[in-house]
């Protein structure tokens, strides 16, 4: 309905005279239309401009070589408005219609994807949306200017075309600069991401997330009975997906709609990358719906309270209340809370969070409302590896040391002011390597605060005030200080200026050591193009302020993150070319020998040869089959005769990935053209971030290939066109 809405808010821009100058689209039932400035300089002025045979009032005009749009707004309008916003992500689908071809007198539509936001000189180095356009046959052209790019995947408008770009298609203002010069547009605006609706149901929709393995499997059918018996819509994936339907695109569907998500944690499902997914797809619609749903109801089964969760999941599930599965006598008792939750009235509104008794989610604490005597554990790094029954614990024997990355780590933390920065694609051991340079930072008698930005809602990143407030808050949590926001937080100063004054004159006072902070998945940050180049200017700004400034030589910062960023970013403001650069690579076959034998195998380097012929040096799935073959569930022949199949240890691995990539296609494309070439490949800049981001591909030169067999010979097959 959406894009419909606004297909039907879309309008030509028309001369006295009856000549086509361009497109706007309306933004308010005021009558508000967005288009170019250029568009009403070309057409004389907005005195000679009519829109629906109507004259318009100018209520801005902005230039076309810097801000290149303008606001009209057309009296005794009585219609709809289209939906706005900020936020989009790179390579997701627009859709957009112009008024530049006679031969589609309603409109022509455009189809494409959202390249990336840079600076373009040509508009005074503001930056500028660049789109790519699908098909020849609908390229920008005059007429279009001033249509609106309508966001697919957030199902907002979030700019508004303004010329042709002979790179890629065309170039857009985005709204976010029409926010900063015309500042009535915050009105309109609607700054919550899109989340896709539940549908009004009397019965409660229930997803359960389970292993295929019993007790798992059996208490996940025991439910799914008992939900559809008691007259409530269920989902459970053996039972509900029919033979040739597409799973991950099902999955995805039951995901938005269901009411609440019903968690099997078995200690197999805990470290199950594609249950660890289901879990962080449901948070994170939580997070962005008022209702809170889905609610996550996790059951230990056969699983112990003390037994410690993976750290993604620990993150996940830190503030939920979990019940204990020990034996099929508890199997009613935890049935007959279940139904009792779903029977209630107000079953698709969030659950009391009163009701000790009941599941229920713990409120997010929110900066205004932290004090100091909260206690809310953040968890730790503390470098778990997702397999089962294995953590790479401080103490653990499996640590592979990359020398001498570890030991120029250690030096570098205890210096004033030292800034490092781990690189690395998932699972490659950054966290495991953060927590051993917070551990040897706390032995030479510094405070250390571990932070994962996994931990922050969605709507902690929709604009650069609430992250700092966010990140000031529970740094200052995790040293027991008192919240003290409301005292050094003046909104005429800015939210930079406001952030620096709380850790100079209120934080890094308060503490008589030095402090380390360790900065975890920041990648969460560069998906907010429009505040992170902002937040890490900070960081830079703070670093450099430690080589002259007493108090900034208290303040150490490890910043953990995936691969290069893609945000464009001043140099002379960017931390990521400043301080000591680690980037972990493979394990090679040395590394893998030892390991091998700390697992008790007699390898040598022919068996060794033999798995990373498969995968590499990729730590993870060499640790995975390591400890599958020394637990002696499987043998390396067979593990390597059925790696890249639905059959074998890795399966959960591939299809986790699987899922990501389909619901980016454009991505899956690029993969696909990866895995089909025999040689190394060119993609574009944000292809290869995000390929790299999800260690699929590795970098020769400035070309990529498969990150290892496993991946070439899976997804050659399951991605092919």
């Amino acid at each position: 309905m959406s894009w419909d809405l606004v297909k039907e808010c879309t309008v030509a821009i028309i001369s006295t005279d009856g000549n086509i100058f361009g497109t706007g689209f309306f933004i308010s039932s005021e009558g508000h239309l967005l288009t170019c400035a250029h568009v009403v300089e070309d057409a004389g002025g907005h005195e000679k401009i009519r829109v629906n045979g109507q004259p318009v009032d100018l209520i801005y005009l902005g230039s076309r070589s810097h801000d290149d749009f303008a606001v009209l707004q057309l009296f005794d309008y009585q219609g709809s408005s289209v939906p706005l916003s900020i936020n989009f992500q790179p390579m997701d689908r627009f859709l957009s219609i112009g008024y530049g071809r006679p031969d589609f007198p309603k409109g022509a539509s455009i189809d494409g994807n959202i390249t990336d936001i840079n600076p373009q000189s040509v508009f005074g180095n503001l930056p500028m949306l660049r789109l790519r356009i699908k098909a020849n046959s609908q390229n920008v052209q005059r007429g279009y200017s001033g249509s609106p790019v309508f966001d697919a995947e957030n199902q907002r408008v979030i700019g508004i075309i303004a010329a042709y770009d002979n790179t890629e298609g065309a170039l857009a203002v985005p709204l976010s600069t029409v926010q900063d010069k015309w500042v009535n547009l915050d009105k309109f605006m609607n700054l919550q991401p899109f989340v896709p609706p539940i549908e009004a149901n009397k019965s409660a929709r229930v997803f359960i997330s389970y292993r295929s393995q019993d007790p798992d499997l059996s208490l996940a059918q025991y439910f799914y009975e008992s939900f559809k018996a008691s007259g409530h819509d269920a989902f459970m994936a053996g039972e509900s997906i029919q033979l040739g339907e597409k799973w991950t695109q099902r999955i995805d569907r039951e995901l938005e709609q269901c009411d609440y998500f019903l968690l099997l944690l078995s200690p197999k499902s805990a470290t199950s990358e594609m249950v660890i997914e289901e879990v962080r797809r449901a948070k994170e619609l939580a997070d962005l719906r008022p209702e809170k749903k889905p609610v996550i109801l996790p059951i230990r089964v056969q699983f112990p309270m003390n037994s410690p969760l993976n750290y993604d999941l620990r993150g996940h599930l830190s503030q939920i209340q979990q019940r204990e599965w020990k034996s099929s006598a508890d199997t009613a008792k935890i049935l007959e809370e279940v139904l009792n939750l779903l029977a209630r009235e107000d079953s698709n509104n969030h659950p009391e969070t009163d009701q000790t008794e009941d599941f229920s989610v713990i409120p997010t604490l929110q900066p205004s409302n932290i004090t100091s005597t909260e206690c809310f554990a953040l968890p730790l790094p503390v470098a778990e590896p997702e397999i089962p029954g294995g953590k790479v614990d401080l103490a653990s024997k499996f640590y592979v040391e990359r020398s001498p990355i570890e030991e120029r780590c250690y030096e570098n933390i205890v210096k004033p002011g030292s800034l490092i920065r781990i690189k690395a694609p998932r699972q490659m051991g950054k966290t495991s390597l953060m927590a051993r340079i917070l551990h040897k930072a706390s032995q030479a008698d510094c405070l250390t605060v571990p932070l994962t930005f996994q931990l922050a809602d969605s709507k902690v990143f929709q604009d650069l005030d609430k992250l700092l407030r966010w990140f000031c808050a529970v740094v200052g949590r995790r040293l027991k200080v008192s919240n003290k926001l409301k005292d050094y937080w003046d909104d005429i100063f800015g939210s930079k200026d406001n952030c620096t004054v709380y850790f100079e004159d209120y934080l890094l006072k308060e503490i008589n050591q030095p402090l380390v902070l360790g900065l975890d998945e920041v990648d969460r940050v560069f998906e907010h193009s429009e505040i992170a180049a902002d937040f890490f200017g900070l960081l830079r700004a703070w670093h450099e302020q430690s080589k002259s400034t007493d108090i900034w030589k208290k303040l150490r910062l490890v910043v953990v993150h995936s691969t290069e960023v893609y945000i464009p970013m001043n140099m002379h403001q960017s931390p990521f070319n400043v301080g000591l650069p680690v980037e972990l690579r493979e394990f090679n076959c040395e590394q893998i020998l030892d390991l091998a034998r700390r697992h008790g195998l007699n390898w040598d380097s022919i068996q060794v040869n033999k798995l990373t012929n498969m995968v590499g040096g990729h730590p993870y799935l060499v640790r995975v089959a390591l400890y599958r073959i020394a637990r002696q569930d499987t043998t390396l022949d067979q593990i390597l005769n059925i790696a890249p199949t639905e059959s074998s240890l890795y399966c959960d691995h591939l299809r986790r990935h699987l899922w990501d990539l389909e619901q980016h296609p454009d991505i899956a494309t690029a993969m696909n053209r990866v895995v089909s070439n025999t040689k190394a490949v060119r993609l574009n800049s944000i292809e290869c971030f995000k390929l790299l981001s999800m260690g699929l591909i590795k970098v020769q030169g400035n070309d990529v290939t498969p990150r290892c067999n496993l991946y070439r010979h899976y997804f050659s097959d399951r991605l092919r066109i």
